[in-house]
């Protein structure tokens, strides 16, 4: 595991970029954007310390739905790859555990919004 330094703005990585690891912050926030540096960009979250940024490059190996960039001096990141995973969790056991609740989260969200719109479907085809 590799600790990397980022400097207020810079880009930690790309929407599209295929790299298979993910970040534990250790100092400063980390700012989660769609369409970063376009009109349409949107900061979807900040992260900050003991978070974790680009789990899902990692677990499932496709390209970043996001870019995220550094939002303060001095930030502090520290790179799991695949090989160094199983040591990571294993020496930061409530890691894992906070991934399976953000993973969950995510999920419970999607599944809201899917029942949203299909309940507007089904309204719409039975007014």
């Amino acid at each position: 595991m590799n600790s990397k330094e980022f400097k207020s703005g810079q880009i930690i990585f790309k929407q599209g970029d295929s790299e298979a690891c993910m970040y534990d912050i250790q100092r400063g926030r980390v700012g989660i954007y769609s369409a970063y540096g376009t009109p349409d960009e949107k900061q979807i979250a900040e992260l900050s310390v003991g978070e974790i940024v680009g789990e899902t490059g990692l677990l499932d190996r496709v390209a970043r739905t996001a870019t995220a960039v550094a939002l303060d001096d001095d930030t502090v990141l520290l790179e799991i790859k695949e090989d160094n995973l199983k040591e990571y969790f294993l020496s930061e056991p409530e890691k894992l555990l906070l991934l399976m609740r953000n993973l969950s989260g995510r999920l419970r969200e999607i599944n809201s919004k899917l029942a949203d719109v299909c309940r507007k479907i089904y309204e719409a085809e039975n007014a």
